[in-house]
């Protein structure tokens, strides 16, 4: 059991936890209560380590970091890796339920044909055809037994190329926010920490974040505010290719990664990223009423 707290002990972690979520300007959602609660609580290293690190740069705690760090650090199962579990115990116990009987079939063809040739005979015809018959009898059974067995291992092999296809897929959209496309939290610290392992020098970083953009959401609802941050982080993931790393680091944030890059170079493709962004027109679907033309700074 991971909670032991008494009441007492769970008052004063409620209390903690609610101020945090107060002095953050956070709603009390489960998602938010619960990631808060891990860290206040300090049950969790990870989400601990991760706020520790924000709180002390200065960054905004807002509803995006607490589902990141929920998703990433709390979340133990959903239902597709649920599925996937199952599949792969399904696909193990069917070929060992086979690959057992197949021995047994094996080891007991074995016995009969060591005892078969020892009882064969020149002199006594008739006990040799019986012998024969016997071993011809289970042979032909081994021969089902086998045929069965590599059916099963065909159809293992094909089921494990799918269960492999849907857990590449499954450990790709866990680095991907899925609103935007871009890459999360989670991967920009490994690829960092990969780059710094590998002496990669001249790291640029470029911070991406929208004008206004809480106003906007306030004026024209949140689905249209996602269809927006969804258009924008697209062109900013254009003007990086496979050079660098666009990663969304919080509600409207964004962040370019850049390994072996100056800072004119830097400095170009964050004007591009500017002017790129500028450049798009959004229209409201309902009314064809033109939407107010998007911003970005970049630091």
């Amino acid at each position: 059991m991971k909670y032991l707290d008494t009441i007492e002990q769970a008052d004063g972690m409620l209390q903690k936890t609610l101020g945090f979520l107060k002095q953050h300007r956070l709603p009390a959602n489960p998602i938010n209560y619960g990631v808060v609660y891990e860290y206040m609580a300090e049950t969790n290293k990870d989400i601990s380590k991760t706020l520790d690190r924000d709180l002390k740069a200065g960054k905004t705690i807002d509803s995006f970091l607490m589902e990141s760090l929920y998703k990433d650090f709390i979340l133990q199962q959903d239902a597709k890796q649920e599925a996937i579990v199952d599949d792969v115990h399904n696909v193990v116990s069917t070929t060992q339920k086979h690959a057992t009987k197949a021995h047994k079939d094996t080891s007991n063809y074995i016995s009969i044909l060591d005892e078969g040739m020892s009882m064969l005979d020149r002199e006594d015809t008739t006990l040799s055809k019986q012998v024969i018959d016997r071993l011809i009898k289970i042979s032909s059974s081994m021969k089902n037994s086998q045929t069965v067995l590599l059916k099963a291992l065909r159809q293992a092999q094909a089921k494990t190329a799918e269960l492999q296809q849907q857990i590449d897929e499954y450990e790709e959209s866990k680095q991907i926010d899925q609103l935007t496309g871009l890459f999360n939290r989670s991967v920009l610290n490994q690829t960092v920490d990969m780059w710094v392992s590998n002496d990669v020098q001249n790291i640029a970083a470029i911070a991406i974040n929208l004008d206004h953009f809480k106003q906007f959401n306030d004026n024209y609802g949140v689905t249209i505010g996602n269809v927006i941050l969804s258009k924008v982080a697209q062109k900013v993931k254009s003007y990086v290719a496979d050079s660098g790393l666009p990663v969304r680091t919080g509600g409207e944030e964004f962040l370019i990664m850049i390994p072996e890059a100056d800072v004119h170079t830097a400095g170009e493709i964050a004007e591009k990223v500017r002017q790129g962004v500028e450049k798009l027109q959004f229209v409201n679907a309902k009314n064809r009423q033109r939407l107010p033309k998007v911003t970005v700074s970049s630091v």
